[in-house]
C-alpha cells in the first residue's frame, strides 16, 4: 500500500458512499458491480493502494476475476433494464452477455424495437400482490439475442417480404407497423427453429460414460484371458509431445491383441481402447 496519491475532499467523499454501497450490496450485484467499476474508473483506490487489484484483495477479498464479473454482470443489467429483463442474480445476468452486446450497437430506435418483442413473447402476467416475485418478461437468453440479431440485420435497404402482399420490397418502404410484422415474423422463424434444435439435442441419445479408471480394473479382471494384460504406454511422438497408448498385450509372445488409437491424455487412450474392444 502506498498514500502518494491523495484524493481531493469530493473524491474522497465519493469513495466513502461507494464503498459504502459495497459494503450494504455484497449480494446486490447490481450495486455492488456499478461501485467497484466507479471506483475502478476513476482511479479512486489510489491514495492508499498502488492498483485496483491489490485495492480488491485487500478491502474486499476479491480476486479481479471476481470483480470482473460483478461489473460485467451489473453492465449487462444496466443494458437489460430498460427491455423490462431483470436477471435474479450474477450468473443469470451473465448468461445474456451475448444479447446485450448486441443491443449496445443497434440505434435507440432499434433498442426500443427489441423491449417490443421482448413484451410480447413475454408471458401473459397480471400485476398485482399476488405477482411481487413474478419477473414480468423473463425470456430465454439467447432468444433475447435472436431479437436482437434479427433487428440489426433488417437495415433500410434489406429486401423482405410484404407482411400482406408477400411481394419482396425494401424494409424502409414499409410503414412502421409492417416493419415490426416482418421482423417479428423473422424472429419467430430463427426462435422456432433454435427450439427444434434445442429439443433434438436434448432427446438425442446420450453417449455412454465410461469411468476410465474403472474399465481398466474391471477389463483386467473380467475380460482378460490367461496369460493376457491391459497396456498403458506413454512414448515420443517426434515433435516434442507425447501419445499414449492402451493395449491388450499376450503376455507369452508379447503380440498385440487390441489396441486403441493413440492420444494425448490417458483417459482419451484407454477410451480409445474401450471403443475397439466394444
Amino acid at each position: 500500500m502506498t498514500s502518494a496519491a491523495p484524493l481531493a475532499p469530493h473524491e474522497s467523499a465519493r469513495l466513502s458512499a461507494l464503498e459504502q454501497t459495497v459494503r450494504d450490496g455484497l449480494r446486490d450485484f447490481r450495486r455492488t458491480g456499478q461501485a467497484l467499476s466507479e471506483i475502478r474508473d476513476n482511479g479512486f483506490y489510489r491514495a492508499s493502494y498502488d492498483s485496483f487489484e491489490a485495492y480488491l484483495q485487500d478491502r474486499w477479498g476479491f480476486t479481479p476475476p471476481q470483480a470482473s464479473r460483478l461489473i460485467d454482470a451489473s453492465d449487462v443489467a444496466r443494458v437489460l433494464d430498460p427491455l423490462g429483463i431483470q436477471p435474479k442474480n450474477e450468473a443469470q445476468a451473465r448468461s445474456y452477455r451475448a444479447a446485450a452486446r448486441i443491443i449496445t450497437e443497434l440505434e435507440p430506435e432499434q433498442q426500443r424495437v427489441v423491449a417490443r418483442l421482448v413484451e410480447t413473447a413475454a408471458p401473459d402476467t397480471q400485476p398485482g400482490p399476488d405477482h411481487e416475485d413474478d419477473v414480468p418478461w423473463d425470456v430465454p437468453a439467447a432468444e433475447v439475442r435472436i431479437m436482437a440479431s434479427v433487428v440489426k440485420k433488417l437495415q433500410p435497404d434489406a429486401l423482405v417480404h410484404h407482411p400482406d402482399s408477400g411481394d419482396e420490397v425494401p424494409f424502409d418502404t414499409l410503414t412502421n407497423p409492417e416493419r415490426f410484422e416482418v421482423i417479428r415474423t423473422h424472429v419467430d422463424q430463427k426462435t422456432q427453429a433454435y427450439r427444434e434444435k434445442q429439443e433434438a439435442k436434448a432427446n438425442a441419445p446420450q453417449p455412454e460414460k465410461i469411468n476410465w479408471a474403472d474399465w481398466c480394473l474391471n477389463t483386467a479382471a473380467t475380460s482378460l484371458g490367461h496369460g493376457q494384460r491391459l497396456e498403458i504406454s506413454v512414448e515420443p511422438d517426434g515433435s516434442g509431445a507425447a501419445r499414449a497408448v492402451a493395449r491388450i498385450v499376450d503376455g507369452a509372445t508379447g503380440e498385440v491383441l487390441a489396441a486403441g488409437a493413440g492420444a494425448v491424455t490417458l483417459k482419451k487412450a484407454v477410451l480409445n481402447l474401450a471403443a475397439e474392444t466394444r
